[in-house]
């Protein structure tokens, strides 16, 4: 049996909402270590589902936000556009100086270990 248009149409439109719902997580490997919320009122189902998977929260709280259940609130204005913009690139600076002195710490640690080796190495030779 097939299916009528009618029902390839719905089914076709419960698909597309479920992509443009759910497309970003599909992909994901493992749960995120942290969830950054700018207007809680809204997304308040993704905050119910952090605080379930113990996932800490940053999130952005206005004067009609409930900071119930929020990590790291960050009081601020969650409706202006400039306001949401400054937010989420102060985010992303943040996080790419995080990964950048990351990435240093681990060359500045791999370079120790390797002078710490050759060291070793000169130390033996010199007594043996």
């Amino acid at each position: 049996r097939g299916f009528t248009k009618k029902e390839l149409l719905k089914m076709s439109s419960q698909r597309d909402k479920l992509q443009r719902s759910l497309g970003g997580i599909m992909d994901m490997k493992k749960l995120p270590d942290l969830v950054f919320i700018i207007d809680t009122n809204y997304e308040s189902l993704a905050i119910k589902e952090s605080i379930k998977l113990g996932i800490p929260i940053i999130a952005i709280l206005d004067t009609n936000s409930d900071p119930e259940g929020i990590d790291f609130p960050i009081p601020g204005n969650d409706d202006a556009r400039r306001s949401i913009d400054l937010y989420c690139n102060l985010m992303k600076d943040t996080i790419n100086d995080a990964k950048n002195n990351i990435k240093q710490t681990e060359i500045n640690t791999k370079s120790s270990e390797n002078k710490s080796e050759v060291e070793k190495k000169n130390l033996d030779k010199t007594l043996n």
